[in-house]
């Protein structure tokens, strides 16, 4: 498979880098928290035989791309404009958002945001939901009163960034198997006190490579966290409150294009979620797909590749 990194300009300051492989429709993938464009490895070649030209970013703040230092420089819209970014640099009047983690909720607001260029939307991990009625710190303390709650542990710039920049490899490995489907289900939100940090309550990994990702590929994304750090990614968990007052001058927030939405068995976000996958489908009244795969956990495209892949080609397929 023939791919080039580019590095595309998609705002005043900011420039993406960009892995471009294949030719046909554009498929545009979004990563998610603590990933970079490496998470999707397995689906890159696969797409791209398949007939497809796609497009993977490090998204803003991570890898080989910009890493803003205001913290606004994070909000959903913008991260938005840089994916239209990337499809106007390749030439591409439409294209079809794919994302997973944070990624998802960028793809989903794509959808929102570009309605006559994003034909399609893929989402994994993160159904779509509408902005809440009420302030993230409310939330919070609703959810998780006088309890640790990792997003409200991330709000405070810096506190986060130490802990994971002490040793990246370390802070990698122990977030990836505690969210994989290798862990215990609760591992992610198991009670601990409010004030804890985030490593320590997480269960120790087991020596050797994770299951799903060599410990050559580890270290690839350790890397990227050792020169560029933690600030950029953990940044996009303190816009909460601008985001969704950006979702609510949407309107409705109902995405009419073709959707498509996996998840795995042990996702944590269902979890986290009172409405589990019911509360999307009044806003996705064109979704065509909707499975969870019995076993995997949050890093489900490389969890299970081959399953992914092969939904990923029928939704495609199924909007040309």
């Amino acid at each position: 498979m023939d791919s080039k990194t580019l590095q595309i300009k998609t705002a005043p300051g900011v420039q993406l880098a960009v892995q471009v492989a294949g030719s046909g429709p554009l498929v545009i993938f979004m990563h998610g928290w603590p990933e970079l464009g490496l998470s999707w490895r397995h689906q890159v070649p696969a797409l791209a035989a398949a007939g497809y030209q796609v497009a993977v970013p490090d998204m803003r703040g991570y890898g080989g791309s910009s890493k803003p230092g205001d913290v606004a420089a994070y909000n959903m819209d913008a991260l938005a404009d840089d994916m239209a970014g990337v499809a106007s640099a390749l030439g591409a009047a439409q294209w079809v958002a794919v994302g997973h983690d944070w990624g998802a909720p960028v793809a989903w607001r794509c959808a929102m945001r570009f309605p006559d260029a994003v034909r399609g939307v893929f989402c994994l991990s993160v159904p779509h939901s509408a902005a809440p009625p009420m302030l993230a710190e409310q939330m919070f303390e609703m959810g998780y009163p006088d309890r640790f709650y990792y997003v409200r542990y991330f709000q405070q710039v810096g506190t986060a960034e130490a802990e994971l920049e002490r040793d990246p490899r370390a802070a990698l490995k122990k977030i990836f198997f505690a969210l994989s489907g290798d862990a215990p289900m609760a591992e992610w939100i198991k009670p601990r006190p409010k004030d804890a940090p985030l490593l320590p309550g997480l269960t120790d990994p087991p020596a050797g490579p994770l299951s799903f990702m060599s410990d050559t590929e580890l270290d690839a994304y350790a890397e990227q966290y050792r020169k560029g750090g933690f600030f950029g990614p953990v940044c996009w968990y303190r816009n909460l409150d601008l985001n969704n007052a950006q979702a609510r001058a949407y309107g409705d927030q109902v995405i009419a294009q073709p959707s498509g939405f996996l998840c795995g068995s042990k996702e944590i976000v269902l979890a986290m979620s009172s409405r589990g996958l019911g509360g999307q489908h009044a806003l996705l009244p064109n979704l065509l797909t909707e499975t969870v795969l019995e076993g995997p956990g949050h890093w489900i495209q490389q969890e299970r590749p081959d399953e992914v892949n092969a939904a990923l080609l029928d939704f495609l397929r199924s909007i040309e």
